[in-house]
């Protein structure tokens, strides 16, 4: 039996559509505030115990999983984050924000270029908070190009659901009015695409600082998505 043709298209942000490093944070931010950069890792990156009711996706901390979710606005988070550390007269909030924006390298060109050869519908499936989304993502080339309406953006901290949770992929499935075997995702995670692929949609597992824009035009060739 033939499989239906693909109709959307899912990118992640992050590795994807741009590399980025998230450890410049930390050590930028320990730096400014002299606080150990092993404390800031437990405090954002450390997971909860399996069975928690927070935390266990990505090497999230259950704090960073509430900003990801937007259940924590950015200045509360800040004020929580500071508060933990014991360092909130050693940073403004500007200066964090700045700081947390300041992890991306640069866009992926390629990706970029390939996405304007693909006919079908686009959109931006990313775990990302409202900081980097307002100030960086948002004004991104390849945003403004493939996803520059706010409906094609399916975001976790607006979703209230990050990857690989199936509710953000629900979300997703339901924005583009497609069944998963119509849609195909390309995220830097393989867990996230594991997931993906276990609600039937397909995936493909594609990091812009470990793959090139090659192999991902071999792989669309092969799903046909590509001619």
């Amino acid at each position: 039996m033939k499989k239906p043709a693909i109709r959307a298209i899912f990118v992640d942000f992050g590795n994807v559509c741009a590399t980025f490093d998230f450890r410049r944070f930390i050590e930028n931010f320990s730096r400014a505030t002299k606080v150990p950069q092993k404390e800031i890792e437990v405090v954002l990156l450390e997971k909860r115990a399996r069975g928690s009711a927070y935390g266990g996706y990505g090497g999230y901390s259950p704090l960073f999983e509430l900003f990801e979710c937007g259940e924590l606005p950015p200045v509360q988070f800040f004020h929580v984050l500071t508060a933990l550390l014991g360092c909130r007269k050693c940073i403004d909030y500007f200066t964090f924000a700045r700081l947390w924006t300041d992890i991306f390298d640069k866009e992926n060109e390629g990706l970029d270029e390939l996405l304007a050869l693909l006919p079908q519908k686009k959109y931006l499936l990313s775990n990302t908070n409202k900081i980097v989304h307002g100030r960086h993502i948002a004004y991104c080339r390849i945003t403004r190009n493939h996803f520059p309406l706010r409906e094609q953006r399916i975001l976790s901290c607006e979703v209230g659901a990050i990857k690989p949770n199936p509710l953000i992929y629900k979300v997703a499935l339901r924005r583009a009015e497609v069944k998963p075997e119509q849609a195909l995702f390309l995220d830097d995670m393989p867990e996230n695409i594991e997931a993906w692929r276990a609600l039937g949609g397909v995936g493909i597992v594609y990091h812009a600082g470990v793959h090139s824009i090659q192999e991902l035009r071999k792989e669309l060739r092969a799903l046909g998505v590509l001619t």
